[in-house]
């Protein structure tokens, strides 16, 4: 099976960092997907 990847955005960034159910779901996934975020997404955050 290949490997599966998600592209986090600004706002799920903010959420995982802020909230428990999105880092809950993120969490959950961790050993089964490769999670990217760009540099944009962090700078927006910020």
């Amino acid at each position: 099976m290949e490997g599966r990847a998600l592209v986090l955005d600004a706002n799920i960034l903010i959420r995982a960092v802020l909230g428990n159910r999105v880092r809950r779901i993120l969490e959950a996934h961790a050993d089964d997907i490769s999670f990217f975020i760009p540099d944009s997404a962090y700078a927006e955050a910020e």
